[in-house]
């Protein structure tokens, strides 16, 4: 059956709202990938869709196109790296950051002082060669968010999985009209780049310190690096 990988933890969201529980308020109520392997996550992969709470992602929804999200060693065996790229008003856009892993494997952290946000991402599902579903919960001075992601080692899923995550988003209480699959623009994603020589490049020219515009990386437009929570 199209939902039979999330099964398990649909049935624990049925539970948290049979008991009045609201789902993500509290870390027992999520429950991480089974046995989950960092070191298999890393690697690039695309956005594929989005169901979140933030109701400025709903009202600009149209304007979110796939991008890509490459995972790798942290600067320290307590981080993971983080690097991504999506279409930006006609120029290709880096986000670039490290998120601290935490003693739950498959649950992470990232705090930005500067704009006082903190985020807890969990990996709730992956067959690790095929796709991803994290959960992510946001704290900001705009109040708290949900938002749940689905992604794919190539640009396009099975129609069953896609099926899945939007029941999934359904049964965390996201609302049908902030459920929604990004849009292909087409081949801006680091064309021939490999993922590892991405991260080995960003981290020699410390983009999230020189937000300068570079002539390279993405097919015709300008690219930008810059310091922020990535996934935004």
């Amino acid at each position: 059956p199209p939902a039979m990988i999330f099964w398990g933890l649909l049935s624990l969201l049925l539970l948290a709202v049979a008991r009045g529980t609201p789902i993500g308020d509290q870390d027992e109520d999520i429950q991480v990938q089974e046995n989950f392997e960092a070191e298999r996550m890393y690697g690039k992969w695309f956005d594929i869709a989005i169901g979140t709470t933030c109701k400025w992602m709903k009202n600009y929804k149209e304007k979110f196109s796939m991008g890509t999200l490459v995972l790798g060693p942290g600067p320290s065996t307590d981080q993971i790296s983080t690097t991504s790229t999506r279409l930006r008003q006609g120029d290709c856009t880096l986000v670039s950051g490290e998120y601290q892993k935490t003693s739950t494997p498959g649950k992470y952290t990232y705090y930005n002082p500067r704009w006082d946000v903190s985020i807890q991402s969990y990996v709730l599902r992956t067959n690790y060669d095929e796709y991803a579903v994290i959960l992510m919960k946001k704290k900001s001075s705009f109040g708290p968010s949900t938002t749940l992601k689905l992604y794919g080692r190539s640009p396009e899923l099975r129609e069953d999985l896609m099926e899945s995550f939007h029941q999934l988003a359904l049964e965390m209480g996201i609302p049908e009209d902030s459920i929604f699959i990004l849009a292909n623009r087409g081949n801006f994603l680091w064309g021939e780049w490999a993922s590892w020589d991405l991260l080995k490049w960003i981290k020699a020219r410390d983009i999230p310190s020189k937000p300068n515009s570079l002539e390279i990386g993405c097919a015709g437009r300008r690219l930008h690096g810059q310091n922020m929570l990535f996934g935004q």
